[in-house]
């Protein structure tokens, strides 16, 4: 954890995400990863790509995250088979290739303001799922702005917001 206590603006650092099926978990065997995989949920398609960084999460690119019923489309997506042991899920709408806004449905809890591991996977699928050529990504969730950033080489993904909110 970084603290600046100049700018009031604080880093927490996550390491590495894991993609693998079998530790996210998530049944899913037909790539090394599951990345933008069709799950069907009351009638309708909806690929979600899904990771950890200590929970369980899926992501889920859609047009205009301020239409979505969160409350309906969340547990129905996280309870979905695919997910063993349930899974938070993460609405995504990309706002140009520099900004993503997000809403988040948290199991056990409903539609949460934001927690800092969903703004990480936020980011980190826009990034898998090449919606941004970008390794940094600002990241908005509950009228929380947060700067996302996935450094491969040190295998190592940071969030840095305000000090108030992350500390």
């Amino acid at each position: 954890m970084t603290n600046n206590k100049t700018s009031k603006m604080f880093t927490i650092s996550f390491g590495e995400p894991i993609t693998v099926p079998v530790l996210v978990p998530v049944v899913h065997n037909y790539t090394p990863e599951c990345i933008n995989n069709p799950v069907i949920v009351n009638g309708e398609w909806y690929k979600i790509t899904a990771m950890s960084l200590g929970d369980p999460h899926g992501a889920v690119f859609v047009e205009d995250v301020d239409k979505v019923d969160v409350q309906a489309l969340g547990p129905a997506l996280g309870n979905h088979v695919i997910f063993p042991k349930g899974a938070n899920i993460v609405f995504i709408q990309v706002l140009d290739k520099n900004n993503v806004k997000a809403r988040l449905w948290q199991r056990g809890e409903g539609e949460a303001v934001f927690t800092a591991e969903a703004a990480c996977v936020t980011g980190i699928a826009a990034m898998i799922c090449q919606k941004t050529p970008f390794s940094e990504i600002s990241v908005s969730m509950g009228g929380n702005i947060f700067q996302m950033e996935w450094n491969r080489g040190k295998r190592e993904v940071t969030l840095t917001g305000a000090e108030k909110l992350l500390a």
